[in-house]
């Protein structure tokens, strides 16, 4: 009779949440046609009233209320729609979760419901579902039935949590409910874990872990960077993080475009990008960092994509030292030194003349440029040198003109002609300043590297205490040669970027006030020195994975190094250990592919174990491919991910597969994955996540090296549901042998 009686009072909470849901849908559709018609109405004021082509001033003040107007008006339909799109999305499942909370010093047992977003009801003024950011919502995530906490705006409040129930609630329909003492209880886990990839990510506010929970809700940190395996949500908690910031700063006037998330690739951007408006956000700025680099580094020459650059990798892993030694902290002092060594010993000052005499001698010219005490860039300092000479050949202009008026009034009563003397400098005379001046006031940070390059003597003599790599003098021609001919690896773009901020100085964007960074492992130190120049006084979140780095060898000292960047800062690190995505079998297998095996926590899902399949041809390995995606479609699978090595060995298995189904080809520049069959490289697919992935060719011959081998776990880490392995013959030593 308890649980009866328990159900129906559910059953009418829900009940009353749902109409009142329906209510707000019915009067806020009635809203919507009403601005709908004042929107249109009103325009259609401006296009009978106001003149079309305003002529001057006063058409153009006539103009601006009707604009003013229509501005507002369109920003109160534009938030009914929102509004009405956030009702629409609750109205199937209006919340997932509740606790019973009792307030040190209360007796009343206060019911929280836990949902996507706030539903009050004005006319009581009930909170009949809390958002799931709001500070209350906090105890539902990190703790269990008995004493709890959480930070309310007037400081901490304490109780007792004396309920904790979960739900399922589908089509405005009470599944089922149960009460459990963990967190988020693994039945739910493992049934939202189970379903099926989309070819969007999904949300996860049912789902959110203790750990998680910590990582979205922290904001006194000013530099939050977190390790975690893979599998472990760091993407979805990065933006699951930034919707909570935009929650909690509402009050603090952050906004959408105060937030900038630091994007790998056009695919990664197109798979997040529904996340935010799901939890009712606008969603926030991206910029690809590929993009970024073409942008600033245009006048370089042409920019090495990063995915032919990993593509080098594959095929000359020799490169890896050229690399490792440019990504590291003793190239960066190298670059400290050289511009040192550059700003007193290569730029020649000269003596500047005028009028025929010495006005600022070479030697006062090189000691204001390096007694800088406001540290500028080395061009601004040159700048304000040449401002600081004109401005001298002005002043003594003028003294001249002046010396000549008094001379023309002194001697009036005589009749001679006075030629006129133009205070300003004429074209002539200021073209032959300014070329005297250009000889050491034009630096170019691309020539800067260059030269860095082009003289081994220096190079060995500025790098005394530093560790160079036994081929420096190869690395050092063969960059020469690339940089001469207008070839830009990647590996060069961050130190090239280095010296721009450096020499030229970089515009500081105080608009951002949040960067958030994924992949984190993907960018050497030197690109944390640069954003850290680039976004002065922005906070950071910072996620990636030391396990899943393919240009060069890393632990998780990494991010000690970020820290020793950020110094002076609140920095946070926070480690996930716990792995979601992947069964269990998967995930055994996966963490057996690393030399060196992460501590990583198996979420207990279980089902097949990674299967592995030997033949003798390409098209004997197309061919059974294809008979699998048959069986995974048949079976309900919507994402399906073929796994090639490089760019080349995808388009062949496309080109042998193409006639016989429907496949995809997936390019970094491609906008989206699609449901069904995508073929893709293990550098594009980092981030991304499907319910099977087959890969293609793990032979011996094929992956051989220990790039090779964080290529291939990064392949196999993507999978949900079912991995299947296919090898030209033997298969990679990388795979342990048990499951041979």
């Amino acid at each position: 009779m308890e649980y009866v009686d328990d159900y129906q009072a559910e059953l009418r909470y829900l009940n009353r949440t749902v109409d009142f849901i329906k209510n707000e849908l019915y009067r806020l559709r009635q809203l919507l046609m009403i601005e709908k018609s004042n929107l249109l109405e009103l325009r259609n004021a401006v296009v009978e009233n106001a003149p079309k082509v305003p002529s001057n001033f006063d058409n153009l003040v006539e103009v601006n209320p009707y604009l003013m107007e229509i501005k507002r008006q369109t920003m109160y339909y534009n938030n009914t729609l929102k509004e009405l799109n956030i009702f629409n999305k609750m109205l199937g499942s209006p919340y997932f979760g509740r606790f019973d909370f009792v307030e040190d010093g209360s007796d009343e047992r206060e019911k929280i419901y836990i949902g996507l977003h706030t539903l009050r009801d004005p006319n009581t003024f009930d909170i009949l579902v809390y958002d799931w950011r709001a500070p209350i919502s906090s105890v539902f995530y990190q703790f269990e039935k008995g004493r709890a906490y959480f930070k309310a705006p007037d400081g901490i409040v304490e109780g007792d949590v004396v309920l904790k129930r979960q739900y399922t609630i589908k089509d405005s329909e009470l599944k089922y409910y149960f009460d459990c003492n963990l967190v988020i209880d693994d039945e739910i886990l493992k049934e939202v874990l189970g379903r099926n990839s989309t070819a969007k990510m999904r949300t996860i506010v049912e789902t959110i872990q203790r750990e998680q929970d910590i990582i979205i809700r922290d904001t006194d940190s000013d530099i939050l960077i977190v390790q975690g395996v893979a599998g472990s949500g760091k993407t979805s908690i990065a933006l699951h993080r930034i919707a909570y910031l935009l929650y909690f700063g509402r009050d603090k006037n952050l906004k959408k475009d105060d937030i900038l998330i630091i994007s790998p690739n056009n695919i990664f951007s197109q798979y997040i990008k529904n996340v935010l408006p799901e939890l009712g956000e606008e969603n926030v700025n991206q910029i690809i960092f590929e993009d970024f680099l073409k942008d600033v580094l245009s006048d370089c020459g042409t920019i090495e994509k990063r995915s032919e650059y990993v593509k080098r990798l594959a095929s000359d892993e020799d490169k890896i030292e050229s690399i490792k030694f440019k990504s590291s902290l003793e190239f960066i002092r190298l670059l400290d030194r050289f511009i040192s060594y550059y700003e007193r010993k290569m730029i020649q000052f000269t003596d500047i003349y005028y009028d025929g005499k010495v006005i600022y001698t070479r030697h006062d010219l090189k000691n204001e440029f390096l007694n800088d005490k406001m540290n500028r860039p080395m061009q601004k300092r040159l700048e304000r040198i040449e401002k600081k000479i004109f401005e001298k050949i002005h002043l003594l202009r003028q003294e001249r003109f002046s010396k000549i008026e008094k001379f023309v009034e002194n001697y009036k009563e005589y009749e001679f002609e006075v030629k006129p003397y133009s205070r300003l400098l004429s074209i002539k005379e200021m073209k032959a300043i300014k070329n005297q001046i250009n000889r050491f006031t034009q630096i170019n940070y691309f020539d800067v590297y260059k030269s860095l390059f082009s003289n081994m003597d220096i190079l060995k003599k500025l790098s005394h205490g530093i560790n160079l790599p036994d081929d420096i003098n190869e690395i050092a021609d063969m960059t020469y040669k690339s940089l001469k001919g207008g070839q830009i690896s990647y590996e060069d773009c961050g130190p090239l970027l280095y010296l721009k901020c450096k020499i030229e100085g970089f515009k500081v964007n105080k608009k951002v006030k949040h960067v958030v960074i994924d992949e984190a492992q993907d960018y050497p130190r030197i690109f944390y020195e640069i954003f850290k120049l680039i976004f002065e006084g922005a906070k950071f979140t910072i996620l990636g994975d030391v396990f899943q780095t393919l240009d060069r060898e890393i632990d998780v000292a990494f991010y000690d190094v970020i820290e020793d960047v950020f110094e002076g800062k609140k920095v946070k690190k926070i480690f996930i250990e716990k792995s979601y995505r992947s069964t269990y079998e998967i995930n055994e297998f996966n963490r057996k592919l690393l030399k060196h095996p992460p501590k990583m926590i198996l979420f207990d899902r279980h089902d097949e174990k990674p299967r592995l399949v030997q033949k003798n041809s390409f098209e004997e390995i197309c061919n059974v491919m294809l008979e699998d995606i048959d069986m995974l479609l048949s079976h309900g699978y919507k994402t399906i991910a073929v796994i090639c090595k490089t760019k080349d060995e995808s388009n062949k298995v496309y080109d042998i597969m193409k006639d016989n189904t429907d496949l995809k080809v997936l390019n970094l520049s491609d906008e989206e994955i699609v449901e069904g069959i995508n073929i893709i490289t293990p550098y594009a697919a980092k981030g991304l996540e499907f319910d099977v992935v087959l890969v293609f060719n793990a032979s011996k011959g094929n992956y051989k090296t220990e790039f090779d081998r964080n290529l291939l776990y990064v392949a196999c880490t993507r999978a949900l549901h079912r991995l299947i392995i296919y090898s030209l013959g033997q298969f990679t030593d990388f795979i342990d042998k048990s499951y041979l």
